[in-house]
């Protein structure tokens, strides 16, 4: 649900103080749960400060988004969730294309996560990719 809030915000200018707040709170509760020692809870973590740091975005901060974007994906992956790996993915890519213009790297993250998607067996998503980004993905191998 915080992941939502977090992606909601970034898109809806006119609420968006309402919906970072209440993912602030549950992000808490969850880097609470993380000072427990809980085995499951790093990767999404990690996941939601990548989200943060998108919304929270100042000038020159590009580079610590993307870090904390591909620290999410490294993590998810190593700890063999495959489905939250792909989610970061996806995430990613719609960072990059929204709010740093970068296609290349875009399509890329966006291709990354359809193979772990089919990888995870989830077609339904796959081919919601594959129409949601069918212009970046022209010539892609993915397809």
């Amino acid at each position: 649900r915080c992941l939502c809030l977090y992606a909601t915000a970034r898109t809806n200018k006119t609420k968006k103080k309402q919906f970072k707040a209440q993912a602030k709170r549950i992000h808490k509760e969850l880097t609470n749960a993380l000072k427990n020692k809980n085995p499951n809870v790093p990767h999404h973590a990690s996941l939601l400060n990548a989200e943060k740091a998108a919304l929270n975005q100042k000038k020159n901060q590009d580079d610590d988004v993307r870090k904390l974007y591909n620290d999410a994906i490294s993590m998810s992956a190593r700890g063999g969730y495959v489905h939250d790996a792909a989610l970061a993915q996806e995430r990613f890519a719609d960072y990059l294309l929204s709010s740093v213009g970068d296609y290349e790297e875009a399509k890329y993250h966006i291709e990354g996560a359809i193979q772990r998607y089919t990888n995870w067996g989830a077609m339904g998503v796959v081919e919601h990719l594959h129409n949601k980004y069918q212009d970046i993905l022209v010539g892609s191998s993915t397809k």
